[in-house]
């Protein structure tokens, strides 16, 4: 009778022993499921919101939320899918393939990834891919008809396509009537083609359905300010200085008006502004109006040393105007500005010499119009886009010489003009060809 009574007292306390680890193991359970449902719902979140932006054309903020995403679950498909398409519309072309690449690596080839594959090579002018199933993409855009439509008829201008690049401007219009892109796009193309009177229409039917899209008033302004109507220009300079104090782009357009206007000491105080942003975002603010890599390098030291070259002081505009060719020596802005100024201090030989290069480039960008007026006449012609590519390469800018020279050997793979600028390029920079594809 005694031995039950103790196997009593040794198993009465196991009961709720077993009942706590029934329920530690329960809430380790649900803490688990938690977690990872929790950090699933992040995520869908965190994408949601990286698509939405993407959607109203603000990248940066879609690129902070996608990377919350990615930090989360470097492995998601989605999320590398969303990240590469945020990374090429912010023009980072190679952070956008190393994506696809890691995409790649986890899927394979789908069917989403070859569709941001043929936009990428797209965005660096290679149309082959996206102009073959272009129709397929519109037929099924998936939520991003403007963004297929934008990208191609980008690559259509970087190519000279005009034409092809209205037709989907068209298509692209009708069906997104309340969207200022086709408006904008169209003015570029017009500018270019010289009617300046038309574009500015374009760029005013652009604000009028987005009285804040700062890349129509800015090239808005820019046609103004060539057509020396400064009070205009500057008018428009000034609307986006308001939505952006810190416009880099559009300060500069603000002091060139105001150095028009004779207000010296106002105009420079905005270049000092404009000076005081970081070159980084400078750079990103003069892309995002359509202007090139180059202008952003050297446009605040060319303007300063204009400003004090209009002002008679010769040696202060020659530090502002060495420092703009420093930073990009095929400046001829620049570079007539620092003749003028050697000549206003007499250093007549000196000026002579820099004018003689002038005279080079001038000749150059003369012989550039033409191949551009011929090209728009015979648009498959590789010689004239090779040679288009070397004038710019020489006298322009090495990142747009090195784009036409490809594309050159897009339209023939043997154009020995193209294959032999471009070796010689690359040995001089001891750079192998294939590390430049994104530019």
């Amino acid at each position: 009778m005694a031995a039950p009574e103790v196997q009593s007292e040794i198993s009465e306390p196991s009961v709720p022993r077993r009942r706590v680890v029934k329920v530690l193991a329960a809430l380790v359970v649900l803490v688990v499921v938690g977690v990872f449902w929790g950090k699933t719902a992040w995520i869908n979140f965190c994408q949601w919101q990286a698509e939405s932006q993407l959607a109203d054309r603000h990248t940066e903020a879609a690129l902070q939320w996608i990377t919350r995403a990615y930090e989360a679950d470097t492995e998601n498909p989605e999320t590398l899918l969303i990240m590469a398409r945020a990374h090429r519309r912010s023009s980072q072309i190679e952070s956008a393939v190393e994506d696809l690449t890691r995409l790649y690596q986890i899927t394979g080839n789908t069917e989403d990834l070859q569709r941001e594959q043929w936009l990428v090579e797209a965005q660096v002018g290679d149309l082959q891919n996206l102009e073959q199933h272009l129709a397929d993409m519109l037929i099924d855009p998936r939520g991003r008809a403007p963004d297929i439509c934008e990208t191609f008829v980008n690559s259509c201008v970087l190519n000279y396509r005009f034409h092809d690049a209205k037709r989907v401007l068209e298509v692209w219009q009708a069906d997104f009537p309340e969207d200022p892109l086709p408006h904008y796009y169209r003015g570029r193309i017009l500018e270019h083609e010289g009617d300046w009177n038309q574009a500015v229409t374009e760029f005013e039917a652009a604000l009028k359905r987005d009285p804040e899209h700062i890349p129509s008033a800015y090239n808005l302004a820019r046609i103004r300010l060539a057509q020396n109507q400064a009070e205009a220009a500057l008018k428009n300079y000034r609307s986006i200085t308001e939505i952006q104090p810190d416009h880099a782009a559009a300060l500069v357009g603000t002091a060139i008006c105001l150095r028009m206007q004779q207000e010296v000491d106002e105009a420079r105080e905005t270049l000092a502004k404009a000076q005081a942003i970081p070159e980084a975002r400078r750079q990103k603010d003069f892309q995002r109006v359509g202007d090139p890599a180059y202008e952003a390098r050297s446009t605040i030291s060319r303007e300063q040393g204009q400003l004090e070259l209009a002002a008679g002081n010769y040696e202060q505009a020659l530090v502002h105007l060495q420092e703009a060719l420093a930073r990009n020596p095929k400046d001829r802005k620049a570079r007539l500005a620092l003749a003028n100024a050697l000549r206003g201090q007499g250093k007549l030989e000196e000026a002579q010499e820099q004018l003689k290069i002038v005279e080079e480039t001038q000749q150059a960008v003369k012989r550039l119009d033409e191949c551009f007026d011929q090209l728009h006449k015979d648009l498959e012609n590789a010689e004239l886009r090779a040679e288009i590519g070397t004038i710019f390469l020489k006298y322009i800018s090495e990142d747009q010489g090195i784009v036409w020279l490809k594309n050159a050997l897009y339209y023939d793979p043997e154009n020995q003009l193209a294959k032999q600028t471009l070796t010689d390029y690359y040995n001089k920079q001891q750079t192998p060809p294939d590390s430049s594809v994104t530019q």
